[in-house]
């Protein structure tokens, strides 16, 4: 093997490296334990997310700048009474209270808006959005980063038969 072919090789595999580490960061939702996430609700007072075990839960991490995370949560809060009146959806941020609060205002979702103590950064949430699926024991059955197209059928029977 000649000199030339070693770094065409070499560069091959540094940028085969870098894409899984890029793919990985902004693609694979970080494994995290939800329900003992620290989080506070639009009041400024502690939520407990156990609180939810027994229920099946939709965990969307958001930002009230973010495209899609908007255009997912209008797609919950259409189908919400319709295909999800058995699921709690928890809407958490980690910008400032009173963005929290201006947004809920101003959609008016029926979900829980709460605030993390931390920055996605520091769960490793580097894309947004994220979302996270529990069932009835609390458990995470699915997450993923990027939209989700709740609207497609089969998807969402999947999906809801995940959280039984």
């Amino acid at each position: 093997m000649t000199k030339k072919q070693t770094y065409n090789i070499l560069i091959i595999a540094v940028l085969g490296l870098i894409g899984l580490y890029l793919f990985n960061k902004y693609k694979v939702a970080p494994k995290m334990d939800v329900v003992n996430l620290s989080v506070v609700d639009s009041t400024s007072k502690p939520f407990d997310i156990h609180s939810l075990k027994g229920k099946k839960t939709i965990v969307a991490f958001y930002a009230s700048w973010c495209p899609d995370c908007i255009k997912e949560l209008d797609v919950l809060n259409e189908i919400k009474n319709e295909k999800l009146n058995d699921v709690d959806v928890l809407a958490i941020t980690d910008e400032t209270i009173e963005k929290l609060n201006a947004f809920k205002n101003k959609k008016q979702f029926p979900f829980t808006f709460l605030k993390l103590t931390k920055s996605f950064n520091e769960l490793k949430i580097f894309s947004i959005p994220t979302v996270y699926l529990l069932n009835t024991k609390g458990e995470v059955v699915y997450q993923k980063v990027g939209y989700i197209n709740w609207k497609d059928e089969s998807e969402l029977l999947h999906l809801k038969t995940l959280m039984n």
